[in-house]
């Protein structure tokens, strides 16, 4: 069955995570993002939140002086540009420059070999084809650029014992994607991993996060007990891949990742941001050229004559 593509123009993604219920698994997905993260940070790396959602992360990599925070969904897209404004406006660090674009993750709209690192959480159970994503993602990562990956586990340790005991009919063995609904699909961790290598990703780390996802356990032992077990799992066994969610730690082929372009000094106004610093990394989605100019409420491909709207810092390049 094709994926249906999840509409979250007419849904406020906020709306999943602003009640107790998920504050969990928010917490034990910050705490492997965390982990990953650690010793990788550097003032002059350009970070991409692909599938950004309302920006739920951004305050856990906001030290990257550059972020692109790339989405399909213009909704989350104005209501990530609002979040990271209102946690900018009383942050003591140095101000990063933010870019918010709307565009598909099978066609990315920028120039190869240009993003030092991305993160993508929460995204790839809802692409139809993996293999194109990978593709644009080894494409734009820079040669040892960081990759930092979650995805839905298929073999969970839920989903093994429900299926020793009859209760599953789906093997949770196989390799090949479950299909939940009709907008998720869940991924086995070789299947995924296959994909990254037949790419030459170097997978680093791996963990697994959510590992006491339930609604019985949630009501039995709360939250603050469960997040102690999670750290102590994440500890201690973070590659047993049981949990719901796997997070791994890629690095693409080649040397030591550096700087595309010049970063200005000067740090953005977080109420104004805008697309100057990264024009030399943007390209054309449709005919892949780097020729695009920006006016007025608008950029426009020289070479396709294709036009682009760019409104509040937030610069529609879907096709």
């Amino acid at each position: 069955m094709p994926l249906r593509r999840s509409d979250y123009e007419n849904y406020d993604y906020q709306e999943f995570w602003e009640d107790n219920k998920r504050f969990y698994e928010d917490q034990s997905e910050r705490m492997a993002l965390r982990k990953l993260l650690k010793g990788e940070e550097s003032r002059d790396r350009l970070f991409m939140d692909i599938g950004c959602g309302f920006g739920r992360l951004f305050n856990e990599y906001c030290m990257f002086p550059r972020i692109i925070m790339v989405d399909y969904s213009l909704n989350n897209l104005n209501n990530a540009r609002m979040r990271v404004n209102k946690f900018l406006a009383g942050y003591k660090g140095r101000i990063p420059r933010v870019l918010y674009v709307a565009a598909d993750v099978t066609k990315l709209p920028f120039r190869e070999g240009s993003i030092d690192t991305i993160l993508t959480v929460r995204v790839i159970h809802h692409v139809e084809h993996t293999g194109r994503y990978f593709d644009e993602v080894a494409r734009i990562l820079k040669k040892g650029g960081l990759y930092l990956l979650e995805f839905a586990n298929k073999r969970n340790l839920k989903n093994i014992i429900r299926f020793l005991l009859g209760r599953r009919d789906i093997s949770p063995f196989s390799t090949i994607p479950s299909q939940v609904g009709e907008t998720i699909r869940n991924y086995h961790p070789a299947d995924i991993y296959g994909q990254l290598s037949s790419r030459h990703f170097k997978i680093e780390k791996a963990i697994s996060a959510s590992n006491y996802r339930s609604g019985f356990l949630k009501k039995m032992l709360g939250n603050s007990f469960l997040l102690f077990l999670e750290r102590v799992y994440q500890w201690i066994l973070p590659s047993i891949t049981l949990g719901p969610s796997i997070f791994l730690k890629g690095r693409a082929p080649g040397g030591n990742a550096g700087t595309f372009g010049r970063i200005a000094d000067n740090a953005a106004s977080p109420g104004a941001p805008t697309a100057a610093p990264f024009m030399d990394i943007l390209m054309c989605p449709g005919c892949g050229d780097i020729s695009l100019e920006a006016g007025g409420n608008e950029m426009k491909c020289r070479s396709c004559g294709r036009s682009f709207q760019h409104h509040k810092g937030i610069i529609d390049l879907r096709i």
